[in-house]
């Protein structure tokens, strides 16, 4: 089995589902629910639920390790925290229906250094994923000096842009030169028209519409979503993300992988939270 480093965002979610239209300036009926999301963690979790080896590398407030720790393990995740003086990142994420909203607060998550994952660490993996979220307060030339030190230890890396409007903010041109020869680049189809393709291989998610899989620019496939009840669709591109990375890890082909991470994300639509059912 290949091991996987996944590298990106810890966050306390808090998920509200309201039970219909929002009023303004009264009550509305929901239903509230914290649990550890951040992306990357999420990519994690999802991971090591399908059997892959995986270590996971972000950063917390030094009060908050022994907890991090602790629900990564409960997940089957090694963990090795960096600590902040910050409080811990946090997120809202308004449910509903079919869309999402999220206020974020990235916190410790803004002290990620990527220059303590050195090219000896990195030699343990196989396989290497870095959250778009991670790059958005890092240089061009850091997240490439990142990249090149992975290629080096004999990694493929993969990347997912993260957000529309995080990517808008950081300067779309300046974002496509950092994430520069990644081996695999995750967009959502917003994500995708703004970057367009920029990997050897690009797998655009398109919620209940599928998965498109690029070639060097070529559209080889469309791979079709099942039919689900979604509940919640916080997190769908993160297990699908930890599904495809697991597939791959075990030594599926591409094609099978694809798969795999379709079948986790239509597992976690059918769920409230963006980590897998304990």
């Amino acid at each position: 089995m290949n091991k996987v480093l996944v590298i990106g965002d810890v966050i306390d979610d808090i998920i509200v589902v309201p039970s219909g239209e929002i009023r303004n300036n009264t009550d509305t009926n929901a239903t509230i629910e914290q649990t550890l999301g951040g992306s990357a963690s999420n990519v994690a979790s999802w991971a090591a639920n399908q059997s892959a080896s995986v270590t996971f590398v972000g950063c917390v407030s030094a009060n908050d390790v022994d907890r991090v720790t602790q629900q990564f393990e409960s997940f089957g995740v090694h963990c090795d925290l960096q600590t902040s003086e910050r409080n811990t990142g946090s997120l809202v994420v308004l449910v509903q229906s079919a869309n999402r909203s999220m206020l974020t607060d990235r916190g410790a998550n803004q002290d990620l250094n990527l220059d303590e994952l050195t090219e000896h660490k990195l030699a343990a993996y196989k396989y290497v994923y870095l959250s778009g979220y991670a790059n958005l307060n890092k240089t061009v030339e850091e997240v490439q000096s990142f990249i090149e030190r992975a290629h080096q230890a004999g990694a493929l890396v993969v990347i997912d842009p993260g957000s529309t409007g995080f990517i808008k903010d950081y300067g779309i041109s300046k974002f496509k030169s950092a994430v520069s020869g990644v081996d695999i680049l995750l967009p959502n189809h917003e994500e995708f028209e703004l970057l367009g393709n920029i990997a050897e291989t690009t797998l655009v998610t398109k919620g209940d519409q599928g998965v498109d899989h690029y070639i060097d620019g070529v559209l080889s496939e469309n791979f079709s979503a099942p039919v689900v009840e979604s509940i919640d669709p916080t997190g769908a591109g993160d297990s699908f993300a930890g599904g495809l990375i697991a597939g791959l890890a075990n030594g599926l082909e591409m094609r099978n992988a694809i798969a795999a991470g379709i079948n986790c994300a239509a597992m976690a639509v059918t769920t409230i939270g963006a980590r897998p059912k304990l």
